[in-house]
Formats: C-alpha cells, structure tokens, sequence
C-alpha cells in the first residue's frame, strides 16, 4: 500500500516539476498566436483568464520524543474564465476545478484522506437592458459535483459521496446588476435547481434530501429517488479583486429557496479564495467554503439524534506552492 503512495507521490513532484516549464510555454505560444490576429478579428470580443496553483506538503519523523506522524500531501487548483463581449451581448464562463489528498502514516498503517474535491461550472448570456452597461437581462447555469468518492474518516470503507451523487444544476431567467468589472449581482425570480443522485446504493440511503428506497411489500422494493426538483428564487453575488498589487480576493455567494417547500429555508453556497503572490511562480492562498442545505441530513450524534439534522458545513484550505496567472 505505501509503496503504491509513494509511486504516486513521485509522480505528483516530477509533474510538479515540469508544471512551471509547460505553463511558460503555453503562454509564449498563446502570445505568438495573439501576435498574427488581425486587427478586425472576432478574437478582440473575447476575454480569456485564470490561475493555477500546485501545493506540497510534508512531514517526517525518526525517533521524535514528542511525538507526531509522518504524512505527503497535495492540493491543486484551477479557476479559468472565458468572456465575450459583442455590443449588447455578453456570455461568460468559469471553470473552476480542485483535488487534493494527505497520507497520513507509513508502512501498513498509512491511510489516505481526501482533502478537497470541486468541481464547479458556470455559464451566463447576458444581454444588455439600459446604456449604463450595468443591467443585463441573463439566462444562467451553474453545475457543480467532485471527481471521486468520499468517506466519513476515520471509516474509509463506507462511501458517503462520489461523482454525481451528490450532483447540482440550477438553471434560470433572471437579471443581473454590474456596477464594477469587479462585481456583480444576479437575482432570479424562479430558477430550477436539481439534486442528482447516481448512485443507487446512496439514492436509497435518501441521501443528500431525496426521497429514499423502501419496501413496498414483502417481495417488493421501491428503489430511492435518483433526482429532485426545486424551482424557487436564485440569488448569487461574484467578486473578484485585487486589493493590492500582490493579492487578489475571489468570492461567490449562492442563496436559493423553494417555492413548494419550506419557502424561507435558505440554501447558502459560499466560497473564497485568497491569493498572495510572491513572486511569478510561488503563491499562498487560503480557500473556505461554507454550505448550509436544509435537505442534507449530518449525524454529529448517533445516539441523541441518529437521523441527523441540517447542519452548516465549512472547509479552509491553506497552502503554499507553484502558481500562475495569465490573462
């Protein structure tokens, strides 16, 4: 087992390695490319950005009186934005993927954990209301899921998530309010947001607020619900910017509703990242996402409460690492 980890970790800092080398050559290529567009090509309508960050950590002990234990770790994140912009219309789309995993331990007893898994994508049609250039009419989309499976540790043998289970879309007709390049505001008066569940044997757990798996008769079983369906208001709130040359402040805020169900119980989405350059290549950042759903059962007492409850969920992340930004 911890020879398969430390295959994987060599891998992970050889690929580290090169991730600066090839970055520099994606830009130089992207910039050559720039070069030879004329002038009237439909290229200047488009705004292409983003950042990445790759982030190591570890920690060793021999004979250490105190005590402590030996772990590898790796976070990786990417956050790409792609604009258009052409008179009165404007579309944008972000990208926003992270994975991360500690090893905890060596030899037979090293366990590895999980410590981020994102996978989020927006997209918006905007089309322009008043010459201000601050109010759209907008259609927009947002999905989000993970890339692989999850456990309540210390047990690492029950998965409790994994990729479209759960899984979110909210979609809907709405208006958006930009005072700044570096803010702004959407608000839906009804949007559809949509629970999946893919996974059978979670489905029937009724996990993540579906309807669960039950016996109907003796010989009869009715499997859980694989989706669920909302439609209420959609509120969500991006900023993105620098507070001084070095660092940059990246936040989203998600509230939704449900008309048909518990109208006033909101559904709270927030996350933030924050980046301090040293230099080109080498960053910290800190990234904390709070999730507060009405619908998710969490057990913190199996014995007082053993169906859970909603509770409010927050995760913070703290590296320091590889990074780059093109625009």
């Amino acid at each position: 087992m911890m020879r398969k980890y430390t295959i994987l970790v060599v891998m992970m800092l050889f690929s580290a390695g090169i991730f600066a080398q090839e970055i520099q050559k994606i830009a130089k290529a992207k910039a050559d490319v720039l070069s030879e567009v004329p002038a009237d090509s439909t290229a200047k309508h488009w705004l292409i950005q983003g950042n990445g960050s790759l982030q190591f950590t570890q920690a060793s002990f021999t004979n250490w009186s105190a005590g402590g234990q030996n772990s590898v770790g790796l976070v990786a994140w990417v956050n790409f934005k792609a604009n258009y912009k052409n008179g009165k219309h404007i579309w944008g789309n972000t990208v926003d993927l992270g994975y991360g995993f500690n090893i905890l331990g060596k030899g037979n007893d090293a366990q590895y954990n999980k410590t981020n898994d994102k996978i989020e994508l927006t997209t918006a049609y905007g089309y322009e209301l008043h010459k201000n250039k601050k109010w759209y009419l907008t259609v927009l989309a947002n999905f989000r899921s993970q890339f692989t499976d999850g456990y309540n540790y210390p047990d690492d043998s029950t998965v409790v998530s994994t990729f479209m289970s759960p899984g979110y879309l909210v979609a809907g007709l709405g208006i958006t309010y930009a005072p700044a390049k570096w803010f702004y505001v959407y608000v839906s008066p009804g949007s559809g947001r949509f629970t999946f569940v893919t996974d059978q044997k979670l489905a029937d757990s009724g996990a993540f607020g579906l309807e669960g798996g039950k016996w109907i008769s003796a010989n009869t079983y009715h499997h859980g619900s694989n989706i669920r369906g909302e439609f209420g208001p959609y509120v969500r709130a991006d900023l993105n910017a620098d507070l001084a040359k070095n660092i940059n402040l990246s936040s989203t805020v998600e509230l939704f509703t449900d008309y048909l169900k518990q109208f006033g119980n909101i559904d709270v989405n927030w996350s933030l990242l924050l980046s301090l350059k040293v230099n080109k290549w080498l960053a910290a950042s800190i990234q904390t996402q709070l999730i507060y759903d009405n619908d998710v059962m969490i057990v913190t007492d199996e014995v007082k409460q053993p169906q859970g409850g909603p509770r409010t969920q927050f995760k913070e992340l703290l590296g320091v690492g590889l990074t780059y930004k093109f625009k």
